[in-house]
């Protein structure tokens, strides 16, 4: 299948201008300071952090430790290409992971919930409980970049009908708590401290690949109010067991690759991966099947993806210059508007 990557050239080299932006749509946010945000009683759980699950350093890690008090901190190192033996920049991007149940009732009593770790959010790491039965709906998110060649970043943005309750396991905001309604699926490289994304090492294993988990909220204030950077988005047809299959199937994922898997500009992308996510929870006609291997070639590049996810049958051909702008959205404008 890859072997039609190759087959033009000409997109190829396109591609390989304009990806840069799959890795730095995510630019670093600064850890905000300030007092713990709705910490209060909920279910009988106690406000006060003594009461909370303590995080413990890992007493044999002697680098790579930018918080020495989340235990979730991958603290992990390139195994392959020019930096091998060098630490992941893990401060901001970190790779999702799954809470058994034995520790996740430390928080509140995990039935129902799929619980994660290393959610993004409000400049810091958070442990989530995610309602998997009540996913709404999801969109497939497009983030241009401002360029004389376009350029985007793409992700999935899902929506639930019930909180999504987070916790924070980091030094910034352990004992806080707090409620959203939307996460984003982003698949994007990480550096070693101290360096930034390039194309041309992004074919080179200078880059690791991190499969994320961030709430809506800091993405919308990373891509809209800091950068003010056009976000379109289109609603998915999934059915409701392949929504349900999402989430579990990308955090899923995520802890199979970790830090491991190397990020190419052009094969292993923010677009390609998150194509891969969708096409293993999809159930597709034979139809959609051979219409997603005739455009391949779209799905290394996010600005023509729309292709793919039209091939699928993902989006429908009549509404596939629908699109809902991310800038627009009321909630997130009056939640902003102060700033």
């Amino acid at each position: 299948m890859r072997l039609i990557y190759k087959i033009n050239v000409s997109i190829l080299f396109l591609a390989l201008l304009t990806l840069t932006a799959c890795s730095e749509s995510q630019t670093v946010q600064s850890v905000q300071q300030g007092e713990p945000s709705n910490s209060q009683d909920l279910d009988g759980k106690s406000d006060r952090a003594d009461d909370w699950v303590k995080p413990k350093a890992e007493s044999n890690a002697d680098q790579c430790i930018f918080d020495a008090q989340d235990r979730f901190e991958p603290r992990s190192t390139f195994k392959s290409g020019p930096w091998t033996g060098q630490c992941h920049d893990t401060k901001h991007k970190r790779p999702v992971g799954i809470l058994d149940d034995e520790e996740a009732v430390a928080y509140q009593d995990p039935s129902d919930y799929l619980v994660i770790y290393n959610v993004y959010h409000n400049g810091s790491f958070w442990v989530a409980f995610v309602p998997e039965s009540a996913i709404s709906q999801v969109y497939f998110q497009l983030e241009y970049f401002p360029a004389i060649i376009p350029a985007g970043h793409t992700q999935l943005r899902v929506e639930y009908t019930e909180p999504v309750r987070l916790y924070g396991h980091a030094s910034a905001n352990f004992g806080e708590y707090d409620e959203v309604y939307d996460l984003t699926l982003s698949i994007e490289a990480v550096t070693q401290p101290g360096d930034s994304y390039d194309l041309i090492k992004g074919t080179q294993e200078h880059f690791a690949t991190a499969y994320r988990v961030t709430t809506m909220e800091a993405r919308y204030e990373d891509m809209v109010v800091r950068q003010g950077h056009h976000v379109e988005q289109w609603r998915l047809q999934l059915e409701t067991e392949e929504l349900k299959a999402l989430l579990f199937h990308y955090v899923t994922e995520s802890e199979k690759l970790q830090l491991k898997y190397a990020y190419h500009t052009l094969f292993n992308n923010c677009t390609t991966e998150i194509i891969e996510v969708l096409d293993s929870i999809a159930q597709y006609s034979w139809r959609e099947q051979v219409q997603r291997f005739l455009v391949k070639v779209t799905e290394i590049y996010p600005n023509i993806v729309r292709a793919a996810l039209i091939a699928r049958g993902l989006l429908p051909l009549d509404q596939s210059s629908d699109w809902y702008p991310l800038e627009e959205d009321e909630a997130f404008i009056s939640r902003f508007e102060d700033q």
